[in-house]
């Protein structure tokens, strides 16, 4: 593990990129720590080596995607809302999300970012397919 990055969000904010499994392995033990018991989550493409990564997720029954640059952003997509989904990666990653909107398949998105808020607000209010668009954090970081 990385000197100073918790165990938890090693996944995330890690220097070093361990592989597609080990990094799933992380992510559903963040999700365990951050209480969201029963998740289970697994790559999308194990062999990928170059971001963004995507891990798809399970939840009592309920399936979400988890997409995310390390260090840079993560984007959390569910077929319907689920709050203690969004809970447990706002309190894994120590931040709450910047964004929330429906997608262009109408999956309950929500991002984190960090370093380019505001240029990716911008971008946002200029897509169309992106419907109930909320700035959830004025930060402009």
């Amino acid at each position: 593990m990385t000197a100073g990055v918790p165990p938890e969000v090693h996944w995330f904010y890690a220097e070093k990129r361990p592989s597609a499994g080990a990094v799933a392995e992380q992510l559903r033990q963040s999700l365990w720590f951050a209480r969201l018991q029963e998740a289970w989550v697994s790559p999308v493409d194990p062999l990928q080596k170059d971001p963004p990564f995507r891990y798809r997720g399970y939840w009592r029954g309920h399936a979400f995607e988890i997409e995310f640059e390390p260090r840079r952003y993560v984007i959390l997509r569910m077929d319907q809302d689920l709050p203690k989904v969004v809970e447990a990666l706002q309190r894994s990653l120590g931040a709450g999300p910047r964004f929330a909107y429906l997608d262009g398949e109408g999956r309950a998105t929500y991002e984190w970012r960090w370093g380019d808020a505001e240029a990716r607000w911008q971008e946002l209010q200029g897509i169309p397919r992106y419907q109930r668009l909320r700035r959830l954090d004025r930060r402009t970081s």
